[in-house]
C-alpha cells in the first residue's frame, strides 16, 4: 500500500558540481553515499521523510554493466549536465504491490534489494519495485520500501536547514504521450480518479491532477507549441517539474536576489521558477504555502 511520496531523482553528470550548485540555490545538501555494484553515488536534499536525490556516476563501466537502470542513466547523461529523471513513492507492502501493478498492465522488475554506504560507514538498505525495465524517464513512479523505520533513518540523515526556506516537495508534473491512457493507468494504480482536469496556459498543456496520500501528481499533455511539447520531443515521456514548497515565498525571493539568482516569476500564483541551467537541467518551481 502506498504510504507517501518518498523522493525525486535528479541525475547529474558531475555530483560535486551539483552539490555546489544546489547549495548556491539555498538548499542544504549532504553527501549520501555509494550504491553497491551500481557505480553510482548521490547527495541528499532532505526536507522530512521526503527528499531530492542528486544522482551521479562515479564508475561509468560499472553503471553501464549493472543492467537496464544503469544503461538508461548513462544514456540520459551522455549529452547533458542533468535533469529530473524519476520519482519514488513509499510503500509498506512492496510484495503485494507487484500484483497490483500487473493488474494495471505494467510488467515489473523486483522487488530487489538495494543499499548504500554513507560516508560515516552507516549502511542504509531498501527494496525497489520498478515498472517495466527502468525507473528513469518513465511516465509512472517506481516504488520503495525501506528496511529501516523512517524515524531511525532520520537519526542518521538529518532534516536539512535550508537557507532558501524549503519545506517539502509538494508535487510532481509528468509529461505523457497519451493523456487518457495514462489517466486510466494512474486511476488503476491508486484507486482514485483525477481531482482536477484543466489547462495550464503557461505550459500550453492539458492537465489531469491526482492526489496520492496528500501528494500532487500532474499529468501533462501538450495542447500546442510550448514548454511541454518541447520537453516531450527532446526527452520523451517522464517527469517534467518538481514543486518545492517554501515557508515564505517573498523571503525566498529576497534570498535568491541577494545570491544574484534571477528567478522566473511563474504565471501560476505564488510561484518562482528556478533557472534550469542553475539547477543543472532540472525544472524546479518554488511555491508558497497555500
Amino acid at each position: 500500500m502506498i504510504t507517501r511520496f518518498d523522493h525525486a531523482v535528479i541525475a547529474v553528470s558531475d555530483l560535486g558540481r551539483a552539490v555546489e550548485a544546489y547549495r548556491s540555490l539555498g538548499f542544504d545538501v549532504e553527501p549520501g553515499g555509494r550504491h553497491e555494484h551500481r557505480g553510482t553515488h548521490n547527495a541528499i536534499v532532505r526536507f522530512g521523510f521526503d527528499y531530492l536525490e542528486l544522482l551521479g556516476v562515479y564508475d561509468p563501466a560499472e553503471t553501464k554493466s549493472s543492467g537496464f537502470n544503469g544503461q538508461a542513466l548513462a544514456e540520459f547523461l551522455g549529452d547533458r549536465e542533468g535533469g529530473l529523471v524519476g520519482y519514488a513513492l513509499a510503500t509498506d507492502d512492496i510484495t503485494g504491490d507487484v500484483e497490483r501493478l500487473r493488474k494495471a498492465g505494467l510488467e515489473v522488475v523486483g522487488p530487489f534489494e538495494m543499499q548504500r554506504e554513507k560516508p560515516d560507514g552507516h549502511v542504509l538498505s531498501w527494496r525497489l519495485l520498478v515498472p517495466v525495465d527502468a525507473p528513469w524517464r518513465r511516465p509512472w513512479p517506481f516504488f520503495i520500501q525501506w528496511n529501516d523505520p523512517d524515524e531511525e533513518r532520520l537519526s542518521t540523515e538529518k532534516i536539512g536547514t535550508h537557507p532558501n526556506g524549503a519545506k517539502s516537495i509538494s508535487g510532481i508534473s509528468v509529461i505523457v504521450r497519451n493523456l487518457e491512457e495514462t489517466v486510466q493507468l494512474y486511476s488503476m494504480l491508486f484507486g482514485t480518479e483525477p481531482v482536477r482536469r484543466d489547462e495550464i496556459p503557461e505550459f500550453t498543456a492539458d492537465r489531469a491532477s491526482f492526489n496520492v496520500r496528500g501528494f500532487a501528481i500532474d499529468l501533462l499533455y501538450p495542447a500546442g507549441d510550448g514548454l511541454v511539447r518541447e520537453a516531450l520531443e527532446r526527452d520523451g515521456e517522464g517527469p517534467f517539474e518538481a514543486r518545492v514548497e517554501v515557508a515564505n515565498l517573498d523571503a525566498t525571493g529576497e534570498f535568491l536576489t541577494r545570491a544574484s539568482i534571477e528567478t522566473g516569476r511563474d504565471a501560476r500564483p505564488r510561484a518562482l521558477r528556478v533557472p534550469a541551467d542553475l539547477a543543472l537541467g532540472a525544472s524546479l518551481t518554488l511555491t508558497g504555502s497555500s
